[in-house]
């Protein structure tokens, strides 16, 4: 049995968040993680390195790894009031093994809160099951890095957005725009650093430090109204698995 080992490390520098409503302005902002580490809610093998990097994985099969922002966010001014405006920005790194194969991949994601299942790891991300996925009941937005191919997936180097399912409502091979006409695939699997945006349902992501890209790698026209509760939490998260056939098995670092 051919056993890969995946670890997504978060490059934070910054991360920030921040979201704009008629009754609030809110923003935070993570400058990379030194002990004591607030506002953040780890599960599984998440963890802090020396040198201040939130890393999500070991070289441990089957193990699922949650980072949560502890604070809720409102989203909307009230329960039937339409979303408010907002945007993230990370940086990370996936590094595999092998060159050619990752495990399941790592998420974005705004949850109502912490209770998604830790043991849902695998094709499901650690957000869903064979039960409920695919439950309007969920009140999950999320957007996918992901590193293998499954059922309904493009290939096994995309990035989707999900809305309550990990059938993406649509996707994009990762890579970016230089311009309206020159795309440039990335390896998500590579070890380099990226950083990835977030804003309403754009997505883009480029190379660390190379300018936000004019164009969006993923983006799509949907009302978030009946998606997102008035308070939501915030969350990123790797799900960690082995597999034994022939799909690619986990190995990054």
């Amino acid at each position: 049995m051919l056993v890969k080992l995946l670890t997504i490390v978060f490059f934070l520098s910054p991360l920030s968040q921040s979201l704009k409503s008629s009754s609030q302005n809110l923003g935070f902002t993570f400058n990379g993680f030194r002990p004591p580490v607030t506002d953040l809610s780890m599960q599984g093998i998440a963890s802090i390195t020396h040198k201040g990097l939130l890393k999500l994985t070991k070289y441990t099969a089957r193990k699922t790894s949650h980072a949560f922002y502890t604070k809720p966010i409102r989203f909307k001014d009230s329960p039937n009031d339409s979303v408010s405006s907002f945007s993230t920005t990370f940086v990370f790194a996936i590094q595999s093994l092998l060159t050619e194969y990752g495990g399941e991949g790592m998420a974005f994601v705004v949850a109502p809160n912490f209770g998604l299942p830790i043991t849902s790891a695998g094709q499901y991300l650690g957000l869903f099951n064979i039960i409920n996925n695919g439950n309007d009941t969920h009140h999950v937005l999320a957007v996918e890095f992901d590193t293998n191919q499954d059922t309904d997936d493009p290939d096994d180097n995309h990035v989707g957005i999900d809305i309550n399912s990990l059938k993406s409502v649509k996707t994009s091979p990762a890579g970016y725009w230089e311009d309206k006409d020159k795309f440039k695939k990335l390896k998500l699997i590579d070890g380099k650093r990226m950083q990835a945006d977030a804003h309403q349902i754009s997505v883009t992501m480029a190379p660390f430090k190379q300018d936000k890209p004019k164009e969006p790698l993923v983006s799509i026209v949907r009302d978030l109204s009946s998606v997102f509760l008035q308070h939501m939490g915030k969350l990123r998260r790797w799900p960690y698995r082995t597999f034994q056939s022939w799909s690619p098995c986990m190995d990054s670092r």
